[in-house]
C-alpha cells in the first residue's frame, strides 16, 4: 500500500489552492482525506495532541487512511540523564486512539546526535510499535544501524534535503518511509517515483511526504498516479 501526502494539512495558506477557498478549519482534514491517504504530523514532536483530538481524527477519515506522528522531541533532543525511555513508552500510548489510522512513528535525530545503537535499540523497544528513523549524522549509517532497525521492523527514513546526508533506499523490514522535501518539477520528481516504485515491490507499506508548501498535495497526488499501476481500458 502507498501512502501519500503533506507534512501537515491545516495550512490557512493552501485556500484557493487546494482547498477551496470557502472551506472551514474544521472542515480540512475531511477534505484532505478525501484526496490523499496519509499525513505527517509534526505537532507532536512539541506536544502530544490531547485524546479527544486524536478520536477525532481518527473519526473523520477513512479506513485506509494513515496519520504518521513526529516523536516527541525528548526522546532524541534531550541531555544525557532525561528518562527517554519512559517518554517514548507514554507518548506510543497517548497515540492510542488513532486505533488503525496510526502509521509509523517518525523518530527524529538531529544533526549533533551522532550514532548511538543503544540508544536507538532502546527506544525503538519502548515506542512498541513500527517507528521510521531519520538521522541527520553520516555516522548511523552503518551496517550495525541497520541490524538494530531491522530487528524491531522498523524503517529507515529517506529524506531529500540539501542540508541533511541522504540515506540509502534499503529493504529492512515491511514498511518504506521517504520525506520529500524540496520543490519537483515534473523531471526532478521523475527519479523519486522509479524509487516509490521500487520500494513498493519490496515493502508491505510505503510512506511518501512532501513538505508543506502549496504544491505538496498536487506532487502527493501526480506520485501516486504515476507509482500505482493503470487499470486496462
Amino acid at each position: 500500500m502507498i501512502y501519500a501526502g503533506t507534512s501537515g494539512f491545516s495550512y490557512p495558506g493552501w485556500k484557493g489552492k487546494f482547498y477551496p477557498a470557502t472551506l472551514s478549519g474544521s472542515r480540512m482534514l475531511a477534505y484532505y482525506a478525501e484526496r490523499l491517504n496519509g499525513v505527517e504530523l509534526n505537532g507532536s514532536f512539541y506536544r502530544t495532541p490531547p485524546e479527544n483530538a486524536l478520536s477525532n481524527w481518527a473519526a473523520t477519515t477513512p479506513p485506509g487512511f494513515r496519520f504518521c506522528m513526529k516523536a516527541a522531541r525528548g526522546l532524541t533532543y534531550s541531555a544525557e540523564g532525561f528518562d527517554r525511555v519512559g517518554l517514548a513508552g507514554i507518548f506510543s500510548k497517548r497515540l492510542a486512539p488513532l486505533g488503525e489510522h496510526l502509521g509509523p512513528i517518525l523518530l527524529q535525530f538531529p544533526p549533533a546526535r551522532q550514532l548511538n545503537l543503544g540508544l536507538l535499540d532502546s527506544l525503538l523497544a519502548a515506542l512498541a510499535r513500527p517507528a521510521a528513523a531519520e538521522f541527520r549524522h553520516e555516522s548511523w549509517f552503518c551496517e550495525q544501524t541497520y541490524r538494530v532497525i531491522r530487528a524491531h521492523r522498523g524503517a529507515l527514513v529517506v529524506t531529500d534535503e540539501e542540508k541533511w546526508p541522504r540515506a540509502p533506499v534499503m529493504d529492512l523490514g515491511p514498511v518504506a518511509y521517504f520525506r520529500l522535501r524540496r520543490g519537483y518539477t515534473t523531471a526532478s520528481l521523475r527519479p523519486w517515483i522509479e524509487e516509490v516504485r521500487s520500494a513498493a515491490a519490496a515493502h508491505e507499506d510505503v510512506h511518501v511526504y512532501f513538505k508543506h508548501d502549496p504544491e505538496a498535495p498536487g506532487l502527493a497526488q501526480r506520485l501516486v498516479k504515476a507509482v500505482r499501476p493503470q487499470p486496462p481500458r
